[in-house]
């Protein structure tokens, strides 16, 4: 009698499973759109060149490959709250703003996750639909799941005022998991007016933003994408984000992320920030060093940062473009009304608005794989590749 007898297994993974399925699927043909990494036109995922720079100069510099501190690398941390913050913000609140370098967003959520139903509380509100590892990753903290409405899939926008309506019922202190930009997996995002909204609404009853910040760069824009969360920083919440640079810098095997967490004053943040490092130090020790060292090379110099922006420029532009080539070509077989919403989604990620059944079709029978969601990441689309995937929509068609 083995001491794991009785051990049951998990089910696989809505999103990796699928990417397990098809590496096994025969079919020539098959379409990957499932796994959130950017491709090429050529549907190839290549190291950035200014991260290949960056790596030659990192190399020059790096004196040793000793443990960074629990916390991570303080000169990371500084120029990935930049980032997300913008400069000016960052020095007006230096000594309220905590961060902490994580392995990965997921990394970031987690350590955020632990310490929040630590410290503040065990509710928290995530939005329907989500990321599928969100509910997990809370779970795992010991916090108890609630959802708000987001998505209104008949007429495939959002749902703003149930959304509202949802979190102004919901106690004092609950944390409300937000989408700093480019929504996984609807890829709509609330506009400038409702981001105000709801940070009054945030405000007035005492709720805790926490903002999954993974795609900046890929909507519209670097500064763009951050707007929300710097308008909310800027009208004083205490708040947490977890900015990932797997996909702006396609450091994804980097497994680099940061942790940031704003407190009313400074002794407060010394002595949440004693806990965050406690929490990591119990989970990890210290995070990874390449990834940070890289970002930090690039964002440090003048030439390589530009080089940067032009990379995300040019991955952004690439997911307007097969977006754009998606929506004409569904048009062009169902009306232009029919799709016409996905020219407002932002991001990697947009809905269909098809049938859980029409996408277990689309695998089965034409190996275009997508979550049963509907979800599909627009750069697993090329325009040799298009006609296919829209030949499996139509014949899957209800």
């Amino acid at each position: 009698m083995s001491i794991f007898e009785k051990v049951e297994p998990f089910p696989p993974d809505p999103i990796f499973g699928l990417a397990t399925r098809f590496k096994k699927d025969k079919n020539p043909n098959k379409i990957d759109l499932t796994v959130g990494i950017f491709r090429d036109e050529n549907l190839a995922t290549h190291t950035l060149r200014s991260v290949k720079e960056g790596e030659k100069v990192l190399e020059k510099i790096e004196k040793d490959k000793l443990y960074l501190p629990m916390g991570g690398d303080e000169a990371f941390i500084h120029e990935a709250q930049k980032l997300a913050f913008g400069e000016a913000f960052c020095k007006s609140a230096k000594g309220t703003l905590f961060g902490a370098q994580t392995i990965g967003g997921t990394g970031g959520l987690r350590l955020g996750g632990e310490f929040l139903a630590r410290e503040v509380t065990k509710k928290v509100y995530l939005s329907d639909p989500t990321w599928p590892n969100h509910r997990g990753i809370f779970e795992a903290c010991g916090m108890e799941i609630e959802t708000y409405p987001y998505y209104n899939k008949e007429i495939h926008a959002l749902d703003f005022e149930r959304m509202l309506d949802t979190l102004s019922h919901a106690p004092e202190k609950s944390v409300v998991v937000l989408h700093g930009c480019c929504h996984n997996p609807t890829g709509c995002d609330p506009n400038d007016a409702q981001w105000k909204e709801l940070s009054t609404l945030f405000l007035k009853k005492k709720l805790v933003p926490f903002f999954d910040f993974a795609y900046q760069g890929f909507g519209r824009g670097l500064d763009q994408d951050a707007w929300a969360i710097r308008y909310f920083a800027s009208q004083g919440h205490e708040m947490l984000v977890a900015a990932s640079y797997s996909k702006n810098f396609g450091l994804y095997g980097e497994r680099i992320g940061c942790l940031s967490i704003i407190a009313k004053n400074e002794q407060l943040s010394q002595n949440l920030s004693s806990v965050v490092k406690r929490l990591a130090r119990v989970n990890y020790s210290n995070p990874p060093r390449h990834g940070a060292g890289i970002i930090t090379t690039i964002l440090q110099d003048v030439g390589l940062v530009e080089m940067w922006k032009g990379e995300v420029d040019q991955m952004r532009e690439r997911i307007t473009l097969m977006k754009n080539d998606l929506v004409d070509a569904l048009g062009r077989q169902f009306g232009k009304d029919k799709f016409g919403f996905l020219k407002r989604r932002y991001g990697l990620f947009s809905m269909l608005g098809i049938s859980a059944e029409q996408v277990d079709r689309m695998i089965d029978e034409y190996g275009v794989y997508l979550t049963r969601s509907g979800r599909i990441n627009l750069t697993g689309l090329n325009e040799g590749n298009l006609p296919y995937v829209i030949e499996a929509i139509i014949k899957t068609k209800g």
